[in-house]
């Protein structure tokens, strides 16, 4: 399911990924990808627990467009499958998710979450043009520092999770054809099995 050949390992022996199966409804081909390096997974679920789940100023509707706007960019098919599934099981109501990571410009969201994220995706592709007045723009819809802290590290989480996704091969969890046909994503890699389908994680 990867490139990179992980040992055999008992799910029992990662508790957390008992939570995070708790938290999405399924365990991600991304973590057990990295298990030869137990260390490694702990700290990145760690990370991830404090900008999902744990309470925050934007809301988790805001952060999963965010992560959904940014994997798109960075045409990490893995990414946006996942969290446009994770948007389903979580209950989220508002316009299709896969809407938002492909065209969130015109997908029926208010102003206010749009500017939110056009920043994000300006800090994603164009991080050195970011300067004072995109920070004071967010601020005149009503952003808080705290709000923009978050937002600016919910991107740099993304782009790491897409980063790791492309490094380690990984399958995306679920097929999503329009995600799969708007980011160029092709069947037939190594990573999937002899006859296209997506192998499901066992434990």
């Amino acid at each position: 399911m990867a490139y990179l050949n992980s040992p055999p390992f008992e799910e029992s022996d990662f508790p957390v990924f008992t939570a995070i199966r708790q938290q999405f409804g399924f365990l991600p081909n991304f973590y057990p990808a990295q298990v030869a390096r137990p260390d490694l997974v702990d700290a990145e679920i760690k990370l991830m627990e404090s900008i999902l789940f744990h309470e925050s100023a934007l809301s988790r509707k805001q952060i999963e467009y965010i992560f959904l706007t940014c994997s798109a960019a960075n045409l990490s098919t893995y990414c946006v499958t996942a969290h446009c599934e994770i948007v389903r099981l979580l209950g989220i109501q508002g316009p299709e998710p896969e809407q938002i990571a492909i065209d969130h410009v015109h997908s029926r969201i208010s102003l206010a979450d749009k500017a939110l994220l056009n920043f994000c995706a300006k800090l994603n592709l164009q991080r050195s043009r970011i300067d004072g007045s995109d920070v004071d723009a967010l601020r005149t819809f009503g952003f808080n520092d705290q709000q923009i802290l978050e937002a600016i590290v919910t991107v740099g989480f993304a782009q790491f999770a897409n980063t790791v996704a492309f490094g380690l091969g990984t399958v995306p969890d679920f097929r999503n054809a329009k995600v799969e046909g708007a980011l160029g994503y092709k069947h037939g890699s190594k990573a999937e099995s002899a006859d296209g389908r997506i192998p499901a994680v066992t434990s």
